[in-house]
């Protein structure tokens, strides 16, 4: 009968024993973001660091985004109502710049938005934009406002109406005895720069809207007859670099 008390009494000791070893192990391993898990080796059983599930979900995800790369080819496209143009000003910059390298589809949309440009269709190849414009095309070989970045710029078209080379409007474009110098499309400014921000414009007359998303004008009845000297101010579109120029001075003066 005593030893039979003395077996229970040390039973209970062992017992204790374990739930306070097992207890305490398990407080050390939650305190310290720890798991065991078998090894090949002497003891067998090894420490090694929990991987949070959540985290790990959040790195895949970031990781799977597509981003641009290095090679990515741009397109940009206008959809006017009666026509859709590129915009090859947009896609040679940014083919030969490295600015958009790694950026995601959100990031690209955050960067385009002063343009009116959405990414339509992405992948690690191309990147296809788009600027959704409710107004008409500008005519073939013709000059006209536009935004590029944050600058107000004026663009040239080609004979099939895409977008092919533009010059940053210079608002103070004057020589060192103050005298106007000529507009010249292919030249570069002298002198004092004053390029316009689009940020800095006091909105009238959805003028800002206008210069990204184009003039609401309706084609003309007979394509084939030029516009008149006197319709290009109110279309927007002119036959000449110098002219575009002069109708920016006026339409951006403040």
């Amino acid at each position: 009968m005593k030893k039979r008390k003395l077996l229970y009494s040390l039973l209970t000791i062992i017992l204790i024993t374990f739930i306070g070893a097992n207890y305490s192990l398990t407080h050390f391993m939650n305190k310290n973001n720890l798991k065991l898990e078998t090894c090949s080796t002497l003891p067998f059983l090894k420490f090694i660091a929990k991987t949070n599930t959540s985290d790990l979900i959040q790195t895949s995800m970031t990781t799977n985004l597509t981003r641009v790369g290095q090679d990515t080819k741009f397109i940009f496209k206008i959809n006017y109502k009666d026509n859709v143009v590129r915009n090859m000003v947009l896609e040679k910059y940014f083919y030969e710049s490295k600015v958009l390298n790694r950026k995601t589809q959100s990031e690209l949309n955050e960067f385009f938005k002063n343009q009116g440009y959405l990414v339509s269709n992405m992948n690690s190849d191309e990147v296809v934009f788009v600027n959704i414009s409710n107004r008409y095309r500008y005519k073939p070989n013709r000059y006209f406002l536009g935004v590029y970045g944050d600058l107000v710029t004026i663009y040239k078209t080609d004979k099939n109406g895409n977008i092919v080379s533009h010059k940053l409007f210079n608002s103070n474009v004057y020589a060192t005895n103050g005298k106007q110098l000529k507009y010249d499309f292919k030249s570069k400014d002298k002198g004092e720069l004053q390029y316009i921000k689009i940020s800095e414009l006091k909105e009238k007359d959805g003028l800002v809207n206008d210069l990204i998303r184009g003039r609401k004008y309706s084609k003309d009845n007979d394509g084939s007859k030029d516009i008149e000297n006197n319709d290009e101010y109110d279309k927007g579109e002119f036959k000449t670099p110098e002219k575009a120029f002069d109708y920016a001075r006026g339409l951006l003066k403040s």
